[in-house]
């Protein structure tokens, strides 16, 4: 029984995360910071013009941009944004672009030149290619590079623009890569090409670039500000976590958890922490996951009603032990204490049924449907768990 409600209930509780994986977009950045980002960052902006009532907008925003394919491209090539071209800078940005048809896609450089348009819909492959296109709008550009590179050629500033144009036709460079970084001296360091090459181009925790960047840390700190390395690094940890438990591979878990450790950003603790948490409930770890969970808590969540709950419904779904179940449910009631959101309360609910207190879970049922009504969202799930409860005690 636990299991039927829980997946009607699933699908609810946790949209906050449904969009995990894609496209991270700019939201609370004016047009002229996003501009200034881009030239220090030396990216293209990708900015996606739309209006509420756009179908295919919406079918973007759905579909398209939360694929994982899509994200790991675009928020490793481009600084991403959206506006409405109705409201507020977006309408003055409808102006300036000329944007009269939706959706329409825009990759811009820093200094506000339109370097790739598209007009229209597309899927997940379509975006990706157009995103190469916007990066390499030379046909053939990589096979003259791979043809000089058979030659011979090895100069720095030749493996600089081979390995960019072999990343923005999405093929292996690592090897080359390595290579690269092999040449590159102290002085090169000077030349914005080559450093800003080398952060953009890391994109994975076993790549070369990795410890280039680490023993590097203070210039790349200094050039491009800690909040842009601290992101890139909390990437890349995310991703390596995401491939581990994919695989199954715990080695590459611990190499997430001790590159965090290593470049010392004030939020590495939290983040382990929240990663930890990922891979523990992804490989059905749920000793260390309860561990990490309690010191999780206490430290960071304590006031975060959101985090508590997902960790409490983790809980709910998976651990039977009644003394585990018991601590959880407190968790679940200190975040209604803090928002009495319908699906806090919910939570809540279903901790206190599977605890087989059947009165309690009633009440707590009636208040979630109280609190839907309010909030204008289904109770089904509540009315569900509700006629559950009813059965229960009948038995």
């Amino acid at each position: 029984m636990f299991q039927k409600i829980a997946l009607f209930f699933a699908l609810s509780i946790f949209t906050s995360t449904a969009f995990a994986g894609g496209i991270e977009f700019e939201h609370d950045k004016t047009f002229a910071q996003l501009l200034a980002d881009a030239k220090k960052q030396n990216k293209l902006i990708f900015m996606d013009c739309y209006t509420t009532w756009c179908g295919p907008c919406k079918r973007l925003a759905a579909v398209v941009f939360p694929d994982s394919a899509v994200g790991e491209y675009y928020n490793a090539n481009f600084i991403n944004t959206k506006f409405d071209m109705e409201k507020g800078e977006g309408i003055e940005l409808a102006n300036k672009y000329a944007i009269r048809a939706y959706p329409t896609l825009l990759w811009i450089d820093g200094d506000g030149n339109v370097k790739h348009k598209l007009v229209g819909g597309t899927d997940a492959a379509g975006l990706i290619a157009q995103g190469k296109k916007a990066l390499d709008p030379t046909p053939g550009i990589l096979t003259g590079y791979k043809k000089q590179y058979n030659e011979g050629n090895r100069e720095v500033g030749f493996l600089n623009d081979f390995i960019n144009a072999m990343n923005n036709a999405n093929e292996n460079y690592d090897a080359y890569f390595k290579e690269y970084l092999e040449k590159v001296t102290e002085k090169d360091l000077a030349d914005k090409k080559h450093t800003q090459t080398i952060f953009n181009l890391t994109k994975d925790i076993k790549s070369p670039g990795i410890a280039y960047i680490s023993k590097n840390k203070e210039y790349y700190t200094n050039t491009f500000g800690a909040e842009v390395v601290n992101k890139k690094i909390n990437q890349l940890a995310a991703k390596a976590v995401t491939d581990a438990h994919k695989t199954n591979d715990a080695a590459l878990f611990d190499a997430a958890m001790d590159m965090l450790k290593a470049f010392k950003f004030a939020d590495a603790p939290e983040q382990s922490m929240k990663l930890s948490l990922d891979y523990y409930s992804h490989t059905n770890n749920w000793v260390k996951y309860d561990d990490v969970a309690t010191q999780y808590i206490k430290k960071y969540a304590a006031k975060n009603a959101a985090a508590i709950n997902d960790i409490c419904w983790n809980y709910y779904l998976n651990i039977n032990d009644k003394t585990l179940l018991i601590k959880a449910n407190k968790w679940a009631y200190s975040a209604i204490n803090i928002d009495q959101k319908y699906t806090y309360c919910l939570t809540y609910a279903y901790l206190v049924y599977k605890l087989e207190d059947y009165k309690e879970a009633e009440k707590a049922c009636d208040y979630a449907i109280l609190r839907a009504k309010e909030e204008a969202v289904s109770d089904n799930s509540a009315t569900m768990l509700k006629e559950a409860i009813k059965k229960s005690v009948k038995n």
